[in-house]
């Protein structure tokens, strides 16, 4: 590191010093300038065995990676000789490449039961929210919110490419939601918008310098999401606050302030992640709070090779009676949907399953999705969605299932990318000729296509086993139905 005082990274860590001892302090020194290892996280829905899959996955590509501490389906990669971004696993969602730090805040709740209701109150980009999608086995709705309408459609692509069918994505201010839903939902998330000073440099987050106005406008908004978050949840369950930046103002100062506003709302959960000793703060800069703050977690980068971040786990113990207000309203009539008849539904899980030899009635009824169809399209919608906010406006919802063409119906690509695998029949194993060609989103011409039924969405593989998306069998050519996020460019 550029060992100067003028140094403006040297300059945002001094800031820190009088919070660790010395020899802590030269650690944390000596990592500002190494960008983290980037973790890879595993999909839970589409790896049983994650470890196994995880081990596959290393051999193939020549990985070295090390556990993430507070994470059971994790890893940081060290080295790679093919980086995880570059592989088909990572283009068909079957794991999420993000900072380790940010898989800390949802592995601090603990097991939702099936039929509970999440909020994850700052979804975007998405990667928290499809790990708490993975922490109920998608079997629980999670509200995915973003007050910000640009960034809904890239939540909407990761979820999509998750897998991920019990979820709704929403967009409204995140401060509004206590006022409108008190006392609704099991799990509250609040993942919250904030300055960024994780204290290391990287190409993705380059440093910026951050000032005290700009550090004090995001503490007050801050302050009105966690109200907000905290209002939201049920009596006696579980909120999780947590930021990627370690500027106290914006972390123990919002806790401390909550506490003194709301004193016995809420009870601090102390957390503790392997044997990291990482205690919140009780004072800074002159400044005391609240003496709970040292129960919440600051991941300094230099404990696990991570980037900054702060989490705390807070348990609601009474309301906060906050003014209360109606929320947004459109009839869900209004959407075009319908739900499917049960005899025509019966019908088409018969159909599907003597095609696929699979069981999609029993994934439907194991995640209470209800069939719903506008325009020849089918959708699974969350029975919990429909039973509780069925009038409140949404970007997405669901999962769609696939269209009837004519007489025939089409399992939608997304579809066959969840549960291809578990597919016994209609599935061929493309020629190793073929594949690259195939996942560059070209059509396979001349080709029969051997033990799938014609006009049919067929599942492929390749010589691996790899699931590599759905295809058509048309007369003379398979057409190529990959989204354009699992192409691989020439």
């Amino acid at each position: 590191m550029r060992d100067t005082p003028t140094d403006p990274v040297l300059s945002a860590v001094q800031r820190y010093q009088s919070c660790l001892p010395p020899e802590e302090y030269a650690r944390l020194l000596s990592v500002v300038d190494q960008p983290a290892d980037s973790a890879v996280r595993v999909n839970l829905l589409k790896n049983p065995d994650p470890r196994q899959a995880f081990s596959r996955w290393s051999q193939r590509y020549g990985w070295q990676a090390r556990p993430v501490p507070f994470a059971s389906n994790a890893w940081q990669i060290s080295s790679a000789q093919t980086p995880p971004g570059q592989t088909i696993e990572h283009r068909f969602g079957y794991y999420y490449i993000q900072d380790a730090a940010s898989i800390l805040p949802v592995s601090l709740f603990s097991p939702l039961p099936t039929d509970g209701l999440m909020l994850d109150m700052a979804a975007s980009p998405g990667g928290k929210t499809t790990q708490l999608v993975d922490s109920g086995g998608d079997a629980n709705l999670v509200l995915a919110n973003d007050s910000s309408a640009s960034r809904l459609q890239a939540l909407r692509v990761v979820l999509l490419n998750w897998g991920a069918a019990n979820t709704a994505v929403i967009n409204f201010p995140g401060e509004k939601i206590g006022a409108w839903f008190p006392e609704r939902f099991d799990r509250v998330l609040l993942d919250a918008p904030c300055s960024m000073e994780g204290l290391r440099v990287s190409a993705s987050h380059p440093f910026r310098p951050i000032t005290a106005a700009e550090r004090e406008r995001l503490s007050a908004r801050q302050f009105a999401l966690l109200e907000s978050a905290v209002s939201t949840a049920r009596v006696g369950v579980e909120i999780v606050y947590s930021t990627c930046t370690l500027a106290p103002e914006e972390n123990e100062a919002v806790l401390s302030s909550f506490l003194e506003k709301h004193p016995g709302s809420v009870r601090v959960e102390r957390v503790s992640v392997a044997e990291l000793n990482a205690p919140g703060l009780t004072h800074f800069a002159g400044r005391d709070f609240d003496p709970q703050a040292a129960l919440s977690l600051r991941l300094w980068p230099h404990l696990a090779g991570t980037n900054g971040f702060f989490a705390v786990k807070l348990i609601k113990l009474i309301p906060l009676n906050l003014p209360r207000q109606m929320p947004p309203f459109r009839p869900f009539n209004k959407t075009g949907l319908e739900r499917l008849e049960a005899k025509d539904q019966a019908l088409l899980f018969t159909m599907l399953q003597d095609l696929y030899s699979f069981d999609f009635r029993a994934e439907t009824e194991k995640r209470r999705l209800l069939p719903y169809s506008r325009e020849r399209q089918l959708f699974l919608l969350p029975e919990q969605y429909l039973r509780g906010f069925s009038e409140l406006p949404y970007y997405a919802l669901g999962f769609p299932f696939g269209k009837w063409s004519g007489t025939n119906f089409e399992l939608s690509p997304e579809m066959v990318s969840r549960f291809g695998d578990r597919f016994r029949s209609n599935v061929w194993t493309i020629p190793q000729e073929w594949a690259r060609q195939w996942l560059q989103g070209h059509d396979i011409r001349g080709v029969a296509v051997s033990g799938c039924q014609k006009s049919s969405v067929i599942a492929l593989r390749d010589a691996e086993g790899r699931n590599l998306g759905a295809g058509k069998n048309l007369p003379g050519r398979l057409r190529n139905l990959l989204p354009s996020r699992a192409i691989l460019n020439p």
